[in-house]
């Protein structure tokens, strides 16, 4: 036999024992060791295959997969996978050891060719099923092909013939991984106590004599600026069910609840329940939303108003740095108190909204434009107009998160306020800052500022308004 065929084997028959061989286990029983000692032979007889091909080739032919041979597993060792795998398919087309067809696979596996490392390893195992290392490529390859069924059966298999711990540990975690990829049902809830300074609770002027048409009016202690403190509790959290294969048809449900309890003027209390579903249609790159609910309201210790509204929004990421979101709402508002009936209205709410996405979704910065058509049963409460938004959110450091948004808004209202003898135009500027720290996994701590100031060319209606609150609380 020609040297360089011997070198050839040597290698070969050697790196199928050191990378594909498994030790036996003591405790085998005489049938698995009748198996095993099949298995060996279908093995062994792959590669004398192999070796009678080489015995028919030339001594220059040998040579130069020899080389071929060298050369790919440099670049195979080197992780230059898509350099190496055309060498070894072409060593293969000519000649396939148990090695070549590792090789092959896992290169495959490394540069997108699943399909062709699937082929490989499910080959390699129809010869020698102990082989368990290449059993657990296999799994990884369903797995990234999003065949999860196959891949946990694999990874079953593996699992039943006592591998090391780590391995095991490894097994573990790709499970885990199927687990989270194949459930239906995803939750979430977060609930929050917190304490508020509000320096404005009823949103009344600074002033408490004003001039209006006629005259001179004079407010009373509960219609000027007042300040108080207040207990605020909030309780959110969602349900999502996917409702077939991933990217695609999905359920989701939310609720809220949010109150706010003064200390010392109770009639200002004010609470907020809401519950909204709807269908979710994801894809790779975008994402359509669907959600209708009801949100009912108290004010003081009354019953206000209850809401019905519906809130289509559709975002397309165009890639992982930039999207744009476009929302349209409908709602429909209908109060209690039949003496609050000229405010039951109708609202219309048009937005767009790109999104900039950086360092991982570490740093996310929306600037939003929108128009809102608000039309009430009095035209003195009946407006519209444009506002726009702008706002950045941070992930500082793990479990650190800052929130900061300003918005612009104008308001035109269709007819005159009580009391007044020009038509309503308001101006708002509004900023809002939330700091939160995370912390024992699932607690938190959060400081958050508001600030809104209301410019109106009906002085009863122009204000400014500051609160501080302070909250803590858990999320799952």
């Amino acid at each position: 036999m020609p040297c360089g065929s011997i070198l050839l084997v040597l290698i070969t028959l050697l790196l199928a024992q050191s990378v594909l061989a498994q030790p036996p286990r003591p405790e085998a029983s005489e049938a698995e060791a009748e198996i095993r000692s099949a298995d060996e032979v279908d093995s062994k007889k792959t590669n004398q295959e192999a070796i009678e091909k080489l015995r028919r080739m030339n001594k220059e032919e040998i040579e130069a997969l020899d080389q071929m041979l060298a050369k790919a597993l440099v670049l195979y060792y080197d992780r230059e996978f898509a350099r190496a795998l055309p060498i070894f398919k072409e060593i293969a087309g000519k000649v396939e050891t148990m090695d070549i067809m590792f090789w092959v696979g896992t290169s495959a596996m490394n540069v997108g060719e699943t399909r062709l490392a699937i082929r490989k390893f499910k080959k390699m195992l129809a010869i020698d099923p102990r082989l368990h290392r290449v059993r657990l490529e296999l799994a990884t390859a369903y797995f990234t092909m999003g065949h999860y069924d196959e891949a946990r059966r694999e990874l079953e298999l593996v699992q039943a013939a006592s591998p090391p711990q780590g391995v095991q540990k490894n097994i573990a975690r790709l499970l885990a991984a199927i687990e989270e990829r194949t459930k239906k049902v995803f939750w979430n809830l977060r609930l929050s106590e917190g304490y508020l300074w509000d320096d404005n609770i009823n949103a009344g002027p600074d002033k408490n004599e004003l001039a209006v048409l006629g005259g001179t009016l004079t407010l009373d202690k509960e219609s000027t600026k007042l300040k108080d403190e207040a207990t605020v509790t909030n309780a959110a959290g969602n349900v999502i069910y996917d409702m077939g294969e991933k990217n695609g048809l999905m359920w989701n449900t939310t609720a809220s609840f949010y109150k706010l309890a003064y200390r010392d003027y109770s009639d200002f209390n004010y609470m907020a329940m809401d519950v909204t579903t709807g269908p979710w249609w994801a894809r790779r790159s975008d994402i359509l939303k669907a959600p209708f609910g009801y949100t009912r309201l108290k004010y003081g210790n009354k019953r206000l108003s209850y809401v019905c509204h519906v809130d289509p929004n559709y975002e397309y990421h165009f890639n992982q740095y930039f999207s744009l979101k476009g929302l349209y709402s409908y709602s429909t508002t209908h109060y209690y108190d039949s003496s609050n009936s000229a405010l039951d209205s109708r609202k219309n709410r048009y937005e767009l909204t790109p999104n900039i996405y950086l360092l991982n979704r570490k740093h996310i910065m929306s600037a939003t434009a929108g128009y809102e058509d608000h039309h009430a049963d009095a035209d003195r409460f009946t407006y519209d107009g444009p506002y726009c938004a702008l706002s950045y959110f941070a992930g500082l450091s793990p479990g650190t998160e800052l929130f900061l948004r300003y918005q612009w808004t104008q308001r035109d209202y269709d007819d005159k306020p009580l009391l007044y003898d020009k038509l309503r135009e308001d101006m708002r500027h509004s900023f809002t800052a939330v700091l939160s720290q995370g912390f024992l996994t699932y607690f938190f701590a959060s400081y958050s500022f508001n600030y809104t100031d209301n410019s109106s060319n009906c002085p009863l209606y122009d204000f400014d308004k500051r609160t501080h609150t302070i909250s803590a609380g858990c999320r799952f």
